[in-house]
């Protein structure tokens, strides 16, 4: 079980930013949140360190199961889009989990997106904090960006195997 997971009480408003198979939103439902927002734009991308998004039909296809494995479970709202193209109100989340593009820039992007959105004491979290970024063809990365992001807005960072917890007062 991923370490962030811990951080989920029952009855949360949860979203999951990255989502592909849907295989980590059904380790999310298994915690009981009211609610889990999957936002992922399953599109073909063309970034070099990414492996899975490749081809339009295949993304398709992995949406189409997405929808299928979520149909009839009225506390799952599926958002396809990009993640800066999504708004909620603010504070309307107790945790989010980001494990979406891995570039630097994207990280940032979605840590500033979303930390408005999550409830004073709540988590924002991710994957893949230590990610290679050089290795995969990818300038800097999550480590980088979660790094810088906490220390200029002061939070606190608990790092668990490869996953990054930030608690949001």
């Amino acid at each position: 079980m991923r370490y962030p997971l811990n951080k989920i009480k029952k009855d949360n408003v949860c979203a999951e930013v990255g989502v592909w198979e849907g295989d980590f939103s059904s380790e999310i439902l298994s915690k009981n949140p009211r609610e889990l927002h999957l936002i992922d734009p399953w599109t073909h991308q063309e970034f070099p360190w990414v492996k899975w998004a490749k081809g339009y039909e295949r993304t398709e296809r992995v949406f189409q199961k997405v929808l299928r494995k979520f149909q009839n479970n009225k506390r799952v709202k599926i958002h396809r889009k990009n993640s800066t193209d999504v708004t909620f109100p603010y504070n309307y989340f107790d945790w989010v989990y980001i494990d979406a593009d891995h570039s630097y820039d994207s990280v940032i992007m979605d840590l500033s997106h979303f930390v408005k959105f999550i409830k004073p004491g709540g988590y924002l979290c991710g994957d893949d904090y230590g990610w290679s970024d050089a290795a995969n063809g990818c300038p800097r990365g999550p480590k980088t960006a979660v790094d810088e992001f906490v220390k200029q807005f002061g939070l606190s960072l608990e790092i668990s195997s490869n996953q990054f917890v930030i608690r949001v007062e």
